[in-house]
């Protein structure tokens, strides 16, 4: 069976998210949670369903869970969850100051 990994940033940025979400509806929360967990399963076995995000970066992919994008590497025996960010941010720049994405 596939795996996938969470970056530090990736779980910084889960962990925000989830806060945020939580405030206001906990239940919100760990709905995404649990559907972001269950979308990097079946991304890590099927690592190149992924949409190209290559314009960005080599061999970057991503995929959707709500209004978040999943970006990830194919790694060898799955994938590793680079960030996740909402889906409405100006990508470009968010990859252009992130030198270590």
């Amino acid at each position: 069976m596939a795996k996938y990994q969470f970056s530090e940033d990736a779980i910084k940025d889960i962990n925000e998210i989830c806060d945020y979400l939580a405030k206001n509806n906990p239940r919100s929360a760990s709905n995404l949670f649990d559907a972001i967990r269950q979308k990097c399963k079946l991304f890590a076995n099927f690592p190149k369903m992924g949409k190209s995000y290559s314009q960005i970066r080599p061999s970057l992919r991503g995929f959707l869970v709500k209004d978040y994008i999943i970006f990830y590497y194919p790694h060898e025996g799955g994938i590793v969850i680079l960030r996740i960010v909402s889906g409405y941010r100006n990508l470009d720049k968010l990859f252009s100051e992130d030198s270590n994405v």
